[in-house]
Order: C-alpha cells, then sequence, then structure tokens
C-alpha cells in the first residue's frame, strides 16, 4: 500500500524492502562463472559475487524494489496520485509477473498487432484478461499445442511442443482474421545494471549484417528512440532488442501489463482502444503530483535504480575436482558460442555505475537481433526486428531458472521445458549449430547442457 508523504512523495508499506543473505555455517564456497571457475574469497571476509552498492544506491534500490513489489489498486483508492490500476491489466505489480516461472498460463501474455506491427483498432498491442471492477476484460488466453519429434543422430528421440495461443471469450468480437499474436514470458531481471552499462561500440563490433566472413550468421544491432532525448540509439533490452533503456522498458510494461501511466507514456486508460468505451471513460489515478500521469518520473527512476542494482546470477557450489572441459568445448565447437558471445565488459567508471564498472559480463549474448529461423518466427514485426528476429537470449543464469512440474520455460514463448529442447528450436542463422548439437552423442550432448546450465 502506497502512503502519501511529506518528506518523499509517498511511503510504501506492507513490502520487505532489504535484502539479507543467510550464510549460516559455510564451509567452503566457490562461484562458477562462465570463465569456468572463480574462487570467491575466503571463507573469512568472503567477497559476495552481488556486487554490494554504495550507500546511497543501496537506498534508492530499496525504495524502488519496495515499488517493484507493491500492489496497484484501482482509481479513486486511498489519495490522490497513489493508485491507477487498469483500467484493463494483466498484472497488479511488477513482481507478479517477474516472481518466478509462469504456472500454466499466469505469467505469460499475449502480444497483439496488425501485420506492420501497428496497434490492432480493437484488441491493442496486447490481450489485457482481467479488468477493474465495473468492466469485462478483453477475453482470455487459451493456448493448444502442436506436437513435434526430433529424431537425433543416434535415435534418441526428443519430443517438441509449440504453443499455439488464441484469445478465448473475445469481449469486443471476433478477432480479426489478419492479427497478428505473439506469446511471451517475462524476461529475467538479473544483472540488467551490468547489461546497460555494456559499450555501445562494443556491442556494434559483433554485428555482421552482411555476413563479410561467410560463417551465415549475420547478426544487426536493432535501435530505438530513446524517450528520454529523442534520439535513435542502439537497443538492447526486450525479446526483439526493441527498447533502448530501462527506464523506457519500465514504463512500458506499466502501460502495458498495468494499465500505469507515466510521463513518458500519458495514457491513463492505458492500452485501451477507440472502440472500448467504457474503458476510456473508468476513473483514473493521474495527479499533479506524478506529473498528470499515475506514477511519477522519479518512481520509473526508483523502479530503475532497484533494476540496476539486480545482481549477476550465480550460484554456490561445493568444488572437489576440476570442472570437466568436455561442455564447453563442443559448446565453442557446435558454433554456440558465434551468437552467445561468452563475455563482454561494463564500461569504465566513468560510464558506468561504480558497483558496475569496468566489470565482466558473462553474459553469453553478443545482444544482436538474428534470423532464427521459421520454427520460432512469430510473424510481427517489433522496432527494427521482422517476424522472424529475435535478440540472443543471454544463457546466465539458465541453470539456475525455477521449473514447475519439470518445465523452465525458455525461449520467448516459453515453450522448452530444457535447455535441450530450447536448442532444437533453433533455425535459420542458428541451423548449423543447432545440427552440430543433434549429430553429437548422447554424452557429448549431455555434457554440452550441462555447461550452459552451470553458467
Amino acid at each position: 500500500m502506497r502512503q502519501v508523504d511529506s518528506g518523499c512523495r509517498i511511503v510504501w508499506r506492507g513490502s520487505s524492502v532489504s535484502r539479507r543473505l543467510g550464510l549460516g555455517v559455510v564451509v567452503v564456497a566457490f562461484m562458477v562463472n562462465a570463465a569456468g571457475l572463480a574462487v570467491s574469497g575466503s571463507v573469512e571476509g568472503t567477497t559476495l559475487p552481488h556486487d554490494p552498492l554504495g550507500a546511497a544506491a543501496a537506498a534508492r534500490s530499496a525504495i524502488g524494489e519496495a515499488i517493484f513489489r507493491a500492489e496497484w489498486q484501482p482509481a479513486p483508492n486511498v489519495s490522490q496520485g497513489v493508485d491507477g490500476l487498469g483500467p484493463l491489466y494483466n498484472a497488479v505489480s511488477c513482481a507478479a509477473c517477474h516472481g518466478g516461472p509462469p504456472r500454466e498460463f499466469e505469467g505469460r501474455v499475449l502480444r497483439l498487432s496488425r501485420a506492420d506491427g501497428s496497434p490492432d483498432p480493437v484488441y491493442g498491442l496486447q490481450l489485457q484478461d482481467r479488468a477493474i471492477p465495473g468492466l469485462e476484460a478483453e477475453g482470455r488466453l487459451s493456448i493448444t499445442t502442436q506436437p513435434r519429434v526430433v529424431r537425433l543422430a543416434d535415435g534418441h528421440e526428443v519430443k517438441l511442443s509449440r504453443p499455439l495461443p488464441a484469445i478465448a471469450e473475445p469481449a469486443f468480437g471476433p478477432p480479426a482474421a489478419d492479427l497478428v499474436t505473439s506469446l511471451r514470458v517475462p524476461p529475467p531481471l538479473d544483472g540488467l545494471g551490468f547489461v546497460a552499462a555494456i559499450e555501445d561500440s562494443d556491442i556494434r563490433a559483433l554485428a555482421d549484417p552482411d555476413d563479410s566472413n561467410g560463417d551465415g550468421i549475420s547478426g544487426r544491432a536493432g535501435e530505438a528512440v530513446d524517450p528520454a532525448t529523442g534520439r535513435r540509439v542502439l537497443a538492447r533490452f526486450g525479446w526483439k532488442a526493441s527498447v533502448a533503456t530501462l527506464a523506457q522498458q519500465t514504463a512500458e510494461a506499466l502501460h502495458l501489463d498495468m494499465g500505469i501511466s507515466s510521463p513518458a507514456i500519458l495514457r491513463a486508460a492505458g492500452d485501451c482502444t477507440a472502440v472500448q468505451t467504457a474503458c476510456l471513460t473508468a476513473p483514473d489515478g493521474a495527479s499533479p503530483a506524478a506529473g498528470g500521469a499515475e506514477i511519477s518520473g522519479a518512481e520509473i527512476d526508483l523502479l530503475v535504480a532497484y533494476l540496476e542494482g539486480l545482481p549477476r546470477p550465480f550460484r554456490w557450489v561445493l568444488i572437489t575436482h576440476s570442472p570437466e572441459p568436455v561442455g564447453a568445448r563442443q559448446f565453442v565447437e557446435a558454433g554456440c558460442s558465434a551468437c552467445h558471445a561468452p563475455r563482454l565488459r561494463a564500461a569504465a567508471k566513468d560510464r558506468a555505475p561504480p558497483h558496475v564498472a569496468g566489470k565482466d559480463v558473462a553474459l553469453f549474448s553478443d545482444l544482436l537481433l538474428h534470423d532464427m529461423g521459421e520454427g520460432l518466427a512469430d510473424g510481427r514485426p517489433e522496432g527494427d526486428a521482422d517476424g522472424r528476429e529475435w535478440r540472443t537470449a543471454p544463457l546466465w543464469g539458465v541453470g539456475l531458472t525455477k521449473t514447475v512440474s519439470d518445465h523452465t520455460f525458455l525461449l520467448h514463448d516459453g515453450r522448452a521445458r530444457n535447455v535441450e529442447e530450447a536448442i532444437l528450436w533453433h533455425g535459420g542463422e542458428a541451423q548449423g549449430a543447432r545440427d552440430a548439437y543433434a549429430a553429437l552423442s548422447a554424452e557429448e550432448r549431455a555434457a554440452l547442457v550441462a555447461f550452459v546450465n552451470s553458467l
């Protein structure tokens, strides 16, 4: 719950805003990272891998975390400037989508558009399956599946399943025949401050849009307009590298997922369209204190501070012997590292926050757009990306992904239950790497998958 405070516009209650690490009794702790093994420190005075923030940054991050976890209410609620959920929405808080893997259909959203990427005139850019009291949701997300069996070189068979999303119980008439849909899962948030701090020039240096080296891989940089400056810059966020900054990504998520307006997107009715008249005339939570929006620019900045302060993925393990290098070698020899670039580096301290500056970013992604083939195509352009292109998904932290009924919901729509299935869905520029994996022995495949899960 949010309450107005005279010193800082709002006070957030009912949320834990501190991070605590209970170490208990530690015998030996090491961190496995992209380079192999890195000793994180002795038991006494252990250097924790979450790159601790300075006092001021930690305070801003803590407030941002409270905003991230707070549940919004429909307007009018407690007082001016502290409400405005919806009128149509998918979630009541940021944490509702990013708090773990989706359970059945929860946590997945359906992006919509016409063939040219413009909003659908009836249902907008996203299916909102929830509504404030007195209004009707746009419909319900329905998912059927299309099974497929892949036989590998040694005869092993893998059962794949492609999700086929649709709008069930549409509230505003049958969807248009040419409506383009794209099912999405929330992207991981770990280490976003490190991703934001990578130099644009380092990312662009990995691009080869004309495939000048003839290796069949032609990654290119996505670009987007930074709302804060009006300049077209490198876009590194979003499944299709269509978002320039964390502030932009935050504002767009609040707009589409929760119907919350901000100074960057002054639409109190969220994604409602002209035909949804009840939605357009519903009360909103816009206030002068928030610059005529439902959340202020200062609060967006605090949310960004929280996202920038999130640690890089890491895991603590007990080490009894040197790791087997077979999986890492197979990863490179199969061609996976051509797109999943093992290591980038954050900018120097004069261009990046202190807790990030100059540090390795073991992202295992080039953050570029690649044609991933017909199997993963959604047919929906977004930003600079066409219907077959996706930004290389970072692999760090994949092994830490929570599972529901042995399903890790990998890839943009959560179709892959595990790393092997994700690999076998690759096509287009990644077809060679996918085929190389399929040709490996069972032991070699297991080693490659184990390597990916160790990142």
